[in-house]
């Protein structure tokens, strides 16, 4: 398409964008690139809008939102196979118990810092340059990043580290850095794409995205059940995982091919020729920010206790040396009802889609901190300061599911309202905003966190 057909306002333009006058003569040639000749000549030809036969699209993206935390889900549930790799391993050990070694008390705590720091600077890095790389390059770069991880860290399951447990530790955290970078350029770029489709196309993403948890919640709880060894297990976890990561990686290298795909891709680009990023990303802001300010919201309060203080919560001491008590109940409660309710909430909301006003949505995110000190007065031990107030299952379980199930309605009500409140061409940086500011409430609250547990 020769350029004088374009045509575009002066350079003057008083918020540094160029915008064209004509949108059916847009410069599209970039995402001609991304997909095949005869497709994206078909869809470009055609005045009617293409369907997502047999619902493919859409299941993809459900995929995808489960492939988008799959790193964080299946390594944090892996705890015993961890704790089993760090063990004391020295044959002299003549002490009466066996107390955990300075890598398994600490190593929780590494893994927290070695996905939420990488997590966070590079979904801030993606939001400011990742218009420098296409969006396909993005993804299929990631992916194929995470899934080459992911075999490196199953392939060293079954290898004997007991020797070398430094080193292990040491390749274990750089593959959880390059594994969490590669995954939040993902994540941002797939909340983009999605942000170009129907709000139910969203709405698979984040709703995937809490699957993938129930998924390696009831792995784990199968495991536990069939008291199978910690290298099993994890074998079990990290095949599952490394199967959805390559089944997705597969499924978004053809998905161009797909004509519902293309269409929806190519309507939003092309729209704004931007000469100044940052006027351009203050644009978008001043419209999402109450939406941004609520995602951080959310998800600031989840971590100030979730798992920091939840994970200690201890059922009612009549249950005391059952199966119940020492194996099922934290897997049971903390993971698989908060990821149920989390889901729940997220599947609930993408029928309903209410509340609509913004201010409404920051209300009851900011409402939602009257489920810290619930969970804080729940029997979580050790306790030096607290009294337990809600002492029995049910009580905790209630507030779980109530806590967990309107942190995933906020979230989708979030994410689909943010990229509704803005034009087509800027979907995608307004989801990369909302992701970012997700991140840092995933950070902030996991600080506060630390310190709460210190006042039980």
């Amino acid at each position: 398409m020769d350029s004088a057909e374009v045509m575009r306002t002066e350079d003057n333009n008083e918020d540094g964008i160029e915008t064209v006058e004509n949108e059916d003569d847009i410069d599209i040639s970039e995402e001609r690139e991304l997909v095949s000749d005869s497709c994206s000549t078909k869809i470009l030809d055609s005045e009617s809008e293409p369907l997502d036969r047999y619902r493919l699209v859409y299941f993809l993206f459900y995929l995808f939102g489960i492939t988008s935390l799959v790193p964080w889900n299946f390594l944090i549930t892996a705890n015993d196979y961890w704790m089993y790799k760090f063990r004391d391993v020295e044959p002299n050990n003549l002490t009466m118990y066996v107390r955990k070694t300075q890598f398994q008390a600490e190593f929780t705590s590494y893994l927290n810092v070695a996905t939420a720091i990488p997590n966070l600077v590079f979904l801030i890095l993606n939001s400011l340059y990742g218009h420098l790389v296409s969006v396909r390059s993005r993804l299929l770069g990631s992916l194929i990043v995470v899934t080459l991880s992911f075999i490196v860290t199953t392939s060293l399951v079954l290898v004997d580290t007991d020797e070398w447990q430094n080193t292990f530790f040491i390749i274990t955290m750089i593959t959880v850095v390059i594994m969490t970078a590669a995954s939040a350029i993902f994540i941002s770029g797939l909340m983009g794409t999605a942000s170009k489709f129907s709000r139910e196309y969203m709405a698979a993403v984040i709703s995937g995205q809490s699957l993938g948890g129930i998924i390696a919640a009831v792995a784990q709880i199968i495991s536990l059940a069939f008291k199978i060894s910690p290298l099993h297990s994890a074998l079990i976890y990290f095949c599952i995982a490394d199967f959805m990561v390559i089944t997705s990686l597969i499924s978004y290298a053809f998905l161009y091919k797909i004509d519902f795909f293309s269409h929806h891709v190519l309507r939003g680009n092309g729209m704004v020729v931007n000469r100044n990023r940052e006027a351009y990303l203050t644009i978008v802001l001043k419209k999402i920010w109450v939406y941004a300010f609520s995602i951080f919201a959310v998800y600031g309060i989840s971590m100030c206790v979730y798992p920091a203080v939840t994970v200690l919560v201890e059922s009612h001491p009549a249950t005391s040396g059952t199966d119940w008590n020492n194996i099922f109940f934290v897997p049971v409660v903390n993971y698989l009802i908060f990821n149920c309710g989390d889901y729940a909430g997220r599947l609930v909301a993408g029928f309903i889609l209410r509340p609509t006003n913004q201010w409404v949505i920051a209300a009851a995110s900011i409402f939602r901190v009257i489920g810290v000190p619930m969970l804080m007065f729940c029997n979580a031990q050790p306790r030096k300061h607290l009294p337990v107030i809600f002492l029995w299952d049910y009580e905790y379980i209630m507030i779980m599911i109530v806590f967990s199930f309107t942190n995933g309605y906020l979230t989708n009500i979030v994410m689909v309202n943010a990229t509704r409140v803005v034009d087509m061409h800027e979907r995608e940086k307004a989801s990369s905003i909302i992701v970012t500011m997700l991140s840092v409430g995933l950070t902030a609250g996991a600080a506060v966190g630390m310190l709460l547990v210190r006042l039980l």
